[in-house]
């Protein structure tokens, strides 16, 4: 987990230059980069809320005895989408901290 850690934190950092260079390197107001993070933050709720969707509709399967591949191929991948998202709400905490460290 550890080493997954430290691939999640360059990630991040990579995702924060990325930001850097595509938009502004700071947030102009608090009320910016709140608001960048809130939107974040909601998208990967809904990643999260798509999975456990998926979830119980694999429990519907399986209770049925059916595989459900279809739906553990979507909560992979909304397994993938909910890491971008997480790694790009630690991008814009970074950017919002080096906004207004004093």
């Amino acid at each position: 987990m550890e080493e997954l850690k430290e691939t999640v934190k360059f990630m991040v950092d990579k995702e924060l230059e990325n930001s850097n260079k595509k938009f502004d390197s700071i947030f102009h107001t608090t009320h910016e980069g709140y608001a960048i993070i809130k939107e974040e933050v909601e998208e990967a709720e809904a990643e999260l809320k798509n999975a456990k969707m998926m979830l119980e509709d694999c429990w519907f399967d399986i209770k049925r005895n059916t595989t459900p591949n279809r739906n553990i191929i979507a909560i992979k991948n909304c397994a993938i989408n909910l890491s971008a998202e997480a790694i790009q709400i630690g991008a814009m905490c970074q950017k919002f901290i080096d906004s207004f460290e004093k």
